[in-house]
């Protein structure tokens, strides 16, 4: 299937910038003459295109292929209802935002900066916000009722000074089978959130994956990929005002709209900035070996990591031997076999 939506994606991809894209605009222009109206315009025939074309590989995803290994629990009214959840929310914070964008764009010719100072402000706002507004929008969250869980969990967050007030269980149930748990947040809107189907898993399973995910904060992992990401903005919007100020666009393409002229840009870029995604997981695998080796060293041996992730390969089917160069283009984390091989390669070697 994957293979059927690149080729889906590329072949729009064409159609777009070689008739797409110039027609839009014109038809956009005819239809008012504010620029930021034009732009809101433009981006959402555009969206809604990608939206439509997506949304057949998605049905089929969700009700077809996870459906036939047991994951799926989603209802047909619950997935239309998260579908229109989902475009409320892209209007309510996208059309704000674009609008920024394009001002900045249309008033600044030297605009580069300042709208990745935007983006990069925006991505932070939506890691604050998104537990505590944008999830619950679509998950049930509950307390935590188990009390001698709750304690173990403070307890082993207090071990490292780590202040966390809420915990709760999501009904992650609802939409899929598979299991997991995260601490996700920033400031006061941090949370720790167990999918309620990992409620069967052993309190020490539990609390490995829970002192997996703390490893990241202690680690420093989400200061540092923020970093890592604030870069990749700054010089992925810089290669794209360099492009768009050169004027090869709009000669090659017959477009004369600014936001027209970016949005070719940043297709070309994303491109370029393709071949640079073996190092980011490279990185992003990494941390995810600190975080699981701090688990081992906070909770005393990582036997409860290994069996949670013994468990999580069978419950959730994972792939133990993605091919090599498909795992360092497109895995963000070590398949679960090479975590478990290093934790008892560490534990063998300790012992």
């Amino acid at each position: 299937m994957a293979i059927i939506v690149s080729i889906c994606d590329m072949v729009l991809s064409v159609v777009l910038i070689i008739w797409g894209f110039p027609y839009f605009e014109k038809f956009v222009s005819s239809l008012t003459k504010s620029y930021i109206l034009q732009g809101l315009l433009f981006f959402g025939i555009f969206s809604l295109i990608n939206f439509l074309l997506s949304l057949p590989f998605n049905i089929y995803s969700i009700f077809v292929i996870e459906e036939r290994y047991g994951f799926n629990t989603t209802t047909p009214k619950i997935f239309i209802t998260d579908i229109i959840k989902s475009i409320i929310i892209s209007i309510i914070l996208g059309i704000p935002l674009l609008s920024l964008l394009l001002w900045i764009i249309e008033s600044d010719p030297n605009w580069w900066w300042k709208f990745t100072l935007v983006v990069i402000i925006f991505e932070i706002f939506i890691s604050w916000l998104y537990p505590v507004v944008i999830a619950p929008l679509f998950n049930k969250f509950y307390p935590l009722e188990d009390e001698k869980l709750k304690e173990k969990i403070l307890s082993l967050f207090g071990k490292v000074h780590f202040k966390v007030s809420n915990i709760f269980v999501m009904d992650a149930s609802r939409r899929t089978k598979k299991v997991n748990a995260y601490l996700t947040g920033i400031g006061n809107s941090r949370r720790v959130v167990l999918f309620d189907n990992i409620m069967s898993y052993s309190h020490d399973e539990i609390l490995s994956v829970l002192a997996h995910e703390l490893g990241h904060h202690v680690k420093k992992h989400i200061l540092k990929l923020i970093t890592v990401s604030s870069l990749y903005y700054i010089a992925y919007v810089y290669l794209t005002f360099l492009l768009y100020k050169s004027l090869l666009i709009s000669s090659a393409f017959f477009v004369g709209k600014s936001y027209s002229i970016i949005l070719y840009a940043f297709i070309f870029i994303s491109s370029i900035s393709y071949f640079i995604t073996p190092l980011i997981n490279f990185i992003s695998r990494k941390f995810e070996y600190e975080a699981d080796n701090f688990s081992k060293e906070l909770l005393g041996t990582s036997k409860p990591l290994i069996d949670s992730l013994k468990r999580l390969i069978k419950e959730n089917l994972a792939n133990l031997n993605p091919l090599p160069l498909y795992r360092i283009w497109y895995y963000s984390h070590p398949s679960l076999e090479e975590r478990i091989l290093a934790l008892e390669k560490e534990e063998n070697y300790e012992t």
